[in-house]
C-alpha cells in the first residue's frame, strides 16, 4: 500500500550537489509528491542558502523555509548575519528558525562563537514565536554538546522545536522531550541499529521524520544522493520497529509537525 500525506520536515532543495546534477527544486518536488510526501522545510544553513530557501519555498505551495546558520558556520560571520536573519525570518513562507545548534565533530575551537551564535538565533526564535531546529553533533560516544543544549534551553525556556537527525542515547532524547520538543529521525534509522531502541521507546506523538536530503540516503541507495522521494522508507522502517502500520506512523509525524511548523497556515 502506498503511503500519503508525508511531512519531510528537513531536506537541503537549496544544496549545491543537486545544482551540480542539474535538478531543480521543483523537479525534486515533483519527484517527493508522487511518492506520498505531502510538505516539505526547505532548511537554511547561512544566509545565502536561506535567501534560497525562501526563494524555493515561494515557488511551491507545500514547501515552507526554515533560516538560520549552521553551527559550523556561525564563526564566519558578523553580528549583522544575524539581522539578516531575523529579516528573512519574517518572510511569509518561513516556519522556523534553523538549522541551528553545536557541532563539536571534528574540533571544538569555535565553542564560545557556537554557543555565542546559538543563543542569538533561539532569541530571534522567541521573539518571532517559531520553532527552533537544532542540529547537535558531537565526537563519537560523547555527548557534551547534548549537556550544553539542554542547558541553554533550560535558561531561555525554549519549549517549541525539534532535534533534527537525532543519533543519540534514549535518555538524552526523554530529557529535550520534557522540555517540549520533537525527536526527529533519518534515513540513519535503516542501517544503524542502536537507534531502534530510541525509536522504540518514543512516543509517536514526538516523533517526526526527514530525509536530510541530499546527505545520508537510506538503505539501498546509500551510494548516491538522498531526496524527500525516499521518506516512505524511512517511514516504513519505523512502523516496524513500532510494529505499527505505516499510514499510523505517516498520520502521527505529519500532524505533529503540522503543530509544530504551520500552526498558522
Amino acid at each position: 500500500m502506498n503511503i500519503s500525506g508525508l511531512y519531510d520536515t528537513h531536506c537541503h532543495l537549496n544544496d549545491n550537489r543537486f545544482i551540480d546534477i542539474d535538478m531543480t527544486s521543483n523537479e525534486i518536488v515533483f519527484e517527493a509528491k508522487r511518492s506520498g510526501v505531502k510538505y516539505i522545510n526547505n532548511i537554511g544553513y547561512d544566509v545565502k542558502s536561506s535567501k534560497t530557501a525562501i526563494f524555493q519555498a515561494n515557488l511551491s505551495p507545500n514547501v515552507f523555509a526554515v533560516v538560520g546558520i549552521h553551527p559550523s558556520q556561525i564563526h564566519l560571520y558578523s553580528e549583522q548575519a544575524f539581522q539578516i536573519i531575523e529579516e528573512l525570518a519574517n518572510s511569509n513562507k518561513v516556519v522556523g528558525i534553523g538549522e541551528i545548534g553545536l557541532d563539536f565533530f571534528e574540533t571544538n575551537k569555535y565553542e564560545k562563537e557556537q554557543i555565542q551564535g546559538f543563543k542569538k538565533q533561539i532569541e530571534i526564535a522567541q521573539k518571532l514565536d517559531l520553532p527552533v531546529v537544532v542540529h547537535l553533533r558531537d565526537a563519537t560516544k560523547h555527548f557534551r554538546v547534548y549537556e550544553i543544549a539542554y542547558k541553554i534551553f533550560k535558561e531561555k525556556r525554549v519549549k517549541k522545536g525539534v532535534i533534527h537527525a537525532y543519533r543519540g542515547p534514549l535518555e538524552w532524547a526523554l530529557k529535550f522531550i520534557e522540555l517540549g520538543f520533537y525527536i526527529s529521525f533519518d534515513a540513519a534509522i535503516t542501517h544503524e541499529i542502536e537507534l531502534e531502541q530510541v525509536v522504540k521507546n518514543i512516543s509517536l506523538n514526538k516523533l517526526l521524520v526527514e530525509t536530510n536530503s541530499p546527505f545520508l540516503p537510506p538503505t539501498p541507495y546509500k551510494k548516491g544522493l538522498s531526496y524527500p522521494k525516499y521518506l516512505p522508507l524511512i517511514v516504513k522502517h519505523i512502523a516496524k520497529i513500532k510494529k505499527v502500520s505505516d499510514s499510523i506512523v505517516a498520520e502521527n509525524t505529519k500532524n505533529n509537525a503540522e503543530r509544530l511548523f504551520l500552526r498558522s497556515y
